[in-house]
Parts: C-alpha cells; structure tokens; sequence
C-alpha cells in the first residue's frame, strides 16, 4: 500500500496567486497607511487586515496540502509555534522603531517589507515534481474514493 499524502500539488498551486494577491494587498494597505490623513490611515490599514486576513485563510490549507499526512499535525505546529513568535517580534520591533525614528512610519514600512518577503516566499516555494506527481517519484497520488484512499490504479 502506498504511503498516505496530502490534497495534490495542484491544489497548492492554484491557490498561490490569490496568497501573493492578499499579500500585496495586505503590503499596499500597510504602506499607504504611513500617507495623508488619519482617516487615509484607518481606510488603509482596514485594507491591510482585509488583506491579512484572506492570506491567512488561503495559507493554511496550503500548508497543510505540502506535507506528507504523516508529518502534517507536527508540522503544522512547528508553522504555527514560528508564527506565534511574530505576535512577540512585531510589536517590539515596532515599538522600538517607533521609540528611535518617533514616528510608526518605520514600523509601518517594515510590517509591509514583510508582506513583500512573503510574497517572494509563495513564488519559491517548492513546486511538485514535474512529472505530475506529488512526489516526482512517478507514484500516483492517491484520490478519495466512497471514504477511502485509492491510488488510481487497477483492482
């Protein structure tokens, strides 16, 4: 029987550019925010959140679709334990630039920065294995059947 494996690669892939749509959105909403007046502001920043917000709920099942079902519960963890440091890293790092420049301008920029390195992320992250497997192993990838795992080949 062949090892268990997530949602296929395709799905991973169609979901990639509507992440770095969110991402620039979230990006734009963020940089435009250090612009004009506050109202300016607070319609930018409601931006950004739309823009956070629709990146994370396309994230998840993207992650979750690259690793093996056996890795996937741990896995998952580890993503979400490095993400949970940014609730720390992100309000101090913004404070302290707030504190040195006077200004959120440059925690603004950074939070945008950031969003601009994620989209970089999504457009290198691993592709499958070119032979139209999961893989690149030439296995197929197995398909749900009636509740059951099938892998596209003869009974």
């Amino acid at each position: 029987m062949p090892p268990l494996r997530s949602p296929s690669s395709r799905v991973r892939d169609g979901r990639r550019p509507y992440l770095a749509a969110a991402l620039v959105l979230s990006a734009t909403g963020t940089f435009l925010a250090t612009l004009g007046s506050p109202w300016f502001g607070l319609a930018a920043i409601t931006l950004a959140a739309v823009g956070g917000k629709c990146a994370a709920t396309l994230f998840w099942p993207m992650a979750q679709s690259g690793l093996d079902l056996k890795i996937a519960a741990p896995g998952l963890a580890v993503v979400n334990s490095i993400g949970n440091l940014g609730g720390f890293v992100s309000p101090t790092l913004f404070g302290h630039l707030k504190d040195s420049t006077g200004s959120t301008n440059g925690g603004l920029y950074t939070l945008s920065a950031a969003s601009i390195l994620a989209v970089i992320g999504v457009a290198l992250i691993r592709r499958n294995g070119g032979d139209g497997t999961a893989t690149g192993r030439g296995e197929p990838e197995p398909t749900l059947v009636k509740g059951r795992m099938a892998t596209g080949e003869a009974r």
